[in-house]
């Protein structure tokens, strides 16, 4: 199982990598990640509807310039594992996977942030290098800044997989019948929120053949 764990903490590093340090090949959008994480842990249902959920209610978090936003590949991707490891196809034990995942991406926006700091070090690093004519540190300096991206989004992963998923499973246990009542009816009214919330981040936007 520590094996799976490795892997699938990877490819979810892989995931978020594509955020904001490499390629924007949108495999870090939750209706991407999620449903091939829930793939290959075999509840790919489950995580079609996390990812579709996590799409609509977090649709506007992008980042953008300086501004570090919510990583919402980790909420997507956490969640699903949690579900598929511990409670496969349980409605309920998915919405509170979705709870208990926004803490644990908000910890990882100030490892980013840190990780942003060390890249502002490393830039310092590679102009000093070029003025004193050593440009070969301008690939050296690409090559450093996305491994130590990659390697603490996988550190990330392979601690809140683990760790998260005690908290998680241990949490869930103790949970009374009226509470998973409660999830259980959320896992129906999420979707109507979620509506509501590409509605309101789109509401500004003015069709072209509606403009008079």
């Amino acid at each position: 199982m520590t094996e799976s764990i490795v892997l699938l903490a990877f490819i979810a590093a892989l995931c978020s990598t594509d955020m904001t340090a490499f390629g924007q090949f949108m495999i870090c959008r939750p209706i991407f990640c999620a449903p091939l994480i829930g793939f290959l842990m075999g509840d790919i249902g489950t995580s079609l509807w996390i990812g579709m959920i996590s799409e609509m209610i977090w649709v506007n978090e992008i980042p953008m310039g300086v501004a570090v936003s919510v990583d919402v590949s980790a909420i997507s991707i956490l969640s699903t594992f949690w579900v598929c490891k511990y409670f496969k196809d349980s409605q309920e034990a998915a919405i509170w996977g979705l709870i208990l995942a926004v803490p644990f991406t908000y910890f990882y926006r100030e490892i980013d942030v840190a990780g942003r700091n060390f890249n502002i070090k490393l830039m310092h690093w590679v102009e000093k290098g070029i003025q004193n004519g050593k440009y070969g540190r301008i690939n050296t300096g690409i090559v450093a800044s996305l491994f130590f991206f990659v390697l603490r989004a996988f550190l990330f992963y392979m601690f809140a997989m683990i760790v998260g998923g005690w908290i998680y499973e241990g949490i869930y246990l103790q949970f009374s019948a009226f509470i998973l009542e409660g999830f259980r009816k959320a896992w129906y009214l999420l979707p109507v929120v979620g509506f509501g919330m590409v509605i309101y981040n789109f509401r500004n936007i003015k069709i072209q053949f509606m403009r008079k």
